[in-house]
């Protein structure tokens, strides 16, 4: 169900990312724009890309930076779920699993960067453990609200 991005998944994820209008328009993009910074991030190389899978069909994509050169942390610096899918409940089965599957082998310290208008993104990570650090700019000059995770590890 979660694999790795491959170059021959572009058609596909092209596709995908068209038809997540509302996300697109929430950062402000088109979806040709919204479409051709995420393929082009995808396809950078120093993250994890991967792609959720519904039979054929992408149905989430996730993107992961597994140790920020800063802070040291996880960063999960995209994760898109179709849009058709929402109020499914399906987003909090895919994020347990990428949590499960390919977080935590790597970090107890997950962060992520969520639009400040983005209330319902918001509430889903704050439900999913994650707490308000502080407010930050990403390297694309793009105000965000810093989310914070942090794993307790029993030994």
């Amino acid at each position: 169900m979660i694999r790795p991005y491959s170059v021959e998944d572009r058609p596909e994820l092209e596709n995908f990312l068209m038809r997540q209008r509302t996300f697109a328009r929430m950062n402000g993009q088109s979806t040709e724009t919204f479409r051709d910074e995420n393929v082009a991030d995808f396809e950078e190389e120093g993250t994890m890309s991967l792609i959720f899978r519904e039979g054929e069909r992408i149905i989430a994509i996730a993107d992961l930076l597994k140790k920020h050169p800063v802070d040291g942390s996880l960063w999960l610096g995209l994760f898109v779920v179709d849009e058709s899918l929402h109020g499914t409940g399906i987003a909090q089965m895919l994020y347990e699993r990428l949590e499960k599957d390919c977080m935590r082998p790597y970090q107890t310290v997950f962060r992520l960067g969520v639009l400040p208008q983005n209330n319902r993104g918001r509430r889903f990570w704050e439900r999913n453990g994650y707490v308000y650090e502080k407010d930050s700019v990403t390297n694309k000059d793009v105000r965000v609200h810093v989310l914070k995770k942090q794993l307790i590890r029993l030994e």
